[in-house]
């Protein structure tokens, strides 16, 4: 009943996810599946640890760094278009355990990423390796959006998370700006800080150069600038002196099973 309400609450009537196109749908899919093979067969659990000019960027320069993850952005697909980003920072002065403590703190996200999130909710836990939350998104547009989160631990030094959008509804007119918005982390720990990288697959409806540019410097349709602003209040927040972390709350219910990983349909025979 608990998570009936939240959803009632975050969704009001009348405010409905809008649907993909199957060949959409299917498209995303598949190219989600091939990305998530390839983050699967690299070796280097981090770029930074075989990229020595990423690292001293990051490290010693403290920039963070994106990169298009998979050639040039967006990846046009049937009726919509994808991005596919990938981001890295290194936060110097914490520890692995308190930011890890504060990126499950899913009821209060817009403490801890005030420039995109307005409110957030936990909505069911597992442990601490299982979560579902909603958010309101600020940009690229006011978005309802939920979201199904699986974290693992490598080994006690190095976690990875997977958060799938579930659903994603646009407050007021519906503009198509985002449809799925899928993101991958990697964090290692070590004696000075923390390494933090990040792959984000974004999905939008299809539209054209013009309304692109004018998107990104109106609404803000530019999932790289999402990106580097989630790394940027990241880093800021967990390094905000006296910031208080509180713990997981109790009496939520259980998380059912995590979302299947995207499969790619076969074409139907005979067509």
């Amino acid at each position: 009943m608990r998570l009936v309400i939240a959803c009632c609450l975050l969704f009001p009537a009348g405010l409905a996810a809008q649907q993909l196109k199957p060949e959409t749908e299917k498209q995303f899919d598949c190219y989600v599946q091939a990305a998530e093979a390839r983050m699967d067969a690299r070796k280097a659990f981090l770029l930074a640890d075989t990229d020595a000019a990423l690292s001293e960027q990051i490290v010693r320069g403290q920039k963070i760094r994106t990169m298009e993850a998979n050639g040039p952005n967006p990846h046009k697909l049937a009726g919509g278009q994808l991005y596919d980003w990938i981001g890295a920072a290194f936060i110097p002065g914490t520890t692995l355990e308190r930011l890890l403590a504060m990126l499950q703190d899913y009821g209060h996200r817009a403490r801890y990423f005030p420039e995109t999130i307005s409110d957030s909710k936990l909505l069911c836990l597992t442990g601490t390796e299982r979560f579902q939350y909603s958010m309101r998104m600020k940009e690229p547009a006011i978005l309802d959006v939920e979201s199904d989160v699986t974290w693992e631990r490598v080994d006690p030094q190095r976690w990875r998370l997977r958060s799938l959008s579930t659903r994603v509804a646009e407050v007021g007119k519906d503009h198509g700006y985002l449809r799925r918005l899928y993101s991958y982390w990697r964090f290692a720990g070590t004696e000075k800080g923390v390494f933090v990288e990040s792959e984000t697959i974004t999905l939008s409806d299809e539209f054209g150069s013009m309304t692109r540019m004018l998107g990104s410097a109106l609404m803000g349709i530019n999932p790289e600038k999402s990106l580097r602003h989630s790394l940027t209040s990241m880093r800021e927040s967990i390094l905000k002196p006296g910031l208080e972390i509180p713990k997981l709350p109790a009496g939520l219910p259980a998380c059912g099973a995590p979302v299947p990983r995207a499969a790619c349909a076969a074409a139907p025979s005979g067509k």
